[in-house]
């Protein structure tokens, strides 16, 4: 009997591990910044590609420029992810258009920076229903399909800021904490009908978003983070295509942390 433990996989077979062609992934908040790159990697992988976002014209925009760079089929959506019916409008159009979802990106985001004195509860209510209602109703309504095929991947957009402390973010460190620990709960659930689902956890990432930092800001991050940048929403297509491939087939419940080495310290 050949010993399993020294047998190797075929070159073609390990070369294939990241090809997705022909599945279908859905970015939440797909139109721009960091959604709009994963969107982009996940096709030029081979991925078939539905933008949902809140602004159909950058949806429309983004897919257009993947189906004319990548050749792979898409779909823009307009959906508040927060809002139930959307949601399950949203994922019935897409079985419509394209078919089931073989992958979820739950992307959608946003963040407000301030002390938690100066917070209003209309400010908390918005960063947790974005972030955990919305990650929550799109496992579900996506979910369904997933549980009757026995298949599927689902990938949470959590935050390092969902696993260590910062100052002047507490509903939306909060909001990222409680992604991390659905995804967990997630994985558990779902593993027995061949559903994988983990997190990624971006650092600070260079986006319009984090350009409005104060200056003194964003250089006390350049110099807390061991590489001593930022990073580009480009690299986070390596994490986003090995999550949602085969190549991390034996991989859920997991947290993948992309940030320079900011939460080794």
């Amino acid at each position: 009997m050949k010993d399993l433990l020294t047998a190797l996989p075929s070159v073609e077979s390990v070369r294939s591990q990241n090809d997705l062609t022909g599945r279908i992934a859905l970015i939440t908040g797909g139109g721009s910044g960091l959604g709009r790159a994963m969107a982009w990697g996940l096709a030029c992988h081979g991925a078939n590609i539905v933008i949902v976002d809140r602004d159909i014209t950058a949806a429309e925009t983004c897919a257009r420029e993947i189906s004319a760079g990548c050749g792979t089929r898409t779909l823009a959506v307009r959906a508040d992810v927060n809002i139930e019916e959307d949601v399950e409008s949203a994922v019935k159009q897409v079985l419509e258009g394209l078919g089931p979802v073989d992958i979820l990106v739950n992307n959608a985001g946003h963040n407000i920076r301030k002390p938690l004195i100066d917070y209003t509860l209309a400010e908390f209510d918005s960063l947790h229903e974005v972030h955990v209602r919305g990650t929550f109703l799109f496992c579900r309504a996506v979910g369904r399909s997933m549980k009757e095929r026995q298949r599927g991947v689902i990938i949470n957009i959590a935050s390092v800021l969902g696993h260590v402390a910062a100052q002047n973010v507490a509903p939306y460190a909060a909001a990222k904490a409680a992604i991390v620990q659905l995804t967990r709960v997630l994985a558990l659930e779902l593993a027995p009908h061949g559903i994988r689902v983990n997190a990624i956890a971006p650092g600070y990432i260079d986006t319009p978003l984090t350009r409005q930092h104060a200056p003194e800001v964003r250089d006390r991050i350049t110099q807390t983070t061991p590489l001593g940048r930022f990073g580009q929403a480009r690299e986070l297509i390596g994490p986003i295509v090995f999550l949602a491939s085969d190549a991390s087939s034996f991989v859920t419940g997991s947290s993948l942390i992309v940030d320079g080495g900011w939460t080794a310290q």
